[in-house]
This record gives structure tokens, sequence and C-alpha cells, in this order.
């Protein structure tokens, strides 16, 4: 990689990419925290129904297949890491987060989205019936 993109402000430089990276899930997080609120409320409310897993259609069984798969393999590499920083135990694959810093921070946030999706998937709204 090049040299690192930088701002002075101020008289201190600052690293914009490092910014942009460690800052943009913030933004996507309270999104994700809102909408779990909203579908709180509307199930609720009664607006949304429960979808079981024998009456979904293949594509969304596939979906929501991939997102718990995406869900475990976040937590794993994070507990991994965490073990393998604090030197009590070397998973495989489980220092692949130390490698560069904001990739923690973007598979929390990308798992946090798929839970998102996946309730989405699993709590449709109801038809509305005119």
């Amino acid at each position: 990689m090049g040299p690192p993109i930088s701002v002075v402000v101020g008289g201190e430089s600052v690293d914009l990419l490092g910014l942009v990276l460690d800052g943009v899930p913030l933004p996507i997080l309270v999104a994700c925290i809102t909408w779990f609120v909203r579908l709180n409320i509307s199930q609720q409310k009664g607006e949304r129904s429960t979808l079981k897993w024998r009456d979904m259609d293949p594509v969304k069984k596939t979906l929501a297949g991939l997102v718990v798969v995406w869900i475990c393999l976040n937590l794993y590499l994070s507990v991994g890491d965490m073990l393998a920083f604090l030197n009590v135990l070397v998973l495989p694959l489980g220092s692949l987060y130390s490698i560069y810093r904001p990739i923690p921070i973007w598979a929390t946030t990308s798992s946090i989205a798929g839970l998102a999706l996946l309730l989405s998937i699993r709590f449709p709204r109801r038809p509305v019936i005119a």
C-alpha cells in the first residue's frame, strides 16, 4: 500500500483513510439499531407475521443460511483473534482479524446488518387487505 492519505488539521496530521474506514460503520450501526426498534414496534402492533422455516421459499432459505454462516464465521474469527491476542490459544484462522485494524469493525457491522436482513426475512409485513 502507498503512503497514507492524510489531511493537516490544526497543525496535526489526520489519517483520512483510517478515519473513513473507522467512521463509516457508525451510521450503518445506528440505522440497524433504529430498524430493530421499528421492527419491535411493528411486531407489537401486529403488523408483521412470523414466517416459519418450512414456509420459506428456497431463495430465502439460502439467504438466511448464508447470513447465519457469516455471523458464525465472524464470531469464530473474533473470538479466535481475541484468544490469540491474549496468548491463550491459537485457533485455525484465529488471528486473521489482526492483519488489518478496521476488519473487525466492518465484520461486526456486516453481521448486524445481516441480522437485520435475517429478521426482515423471518418477520415479513402482513399483506394489507383493502
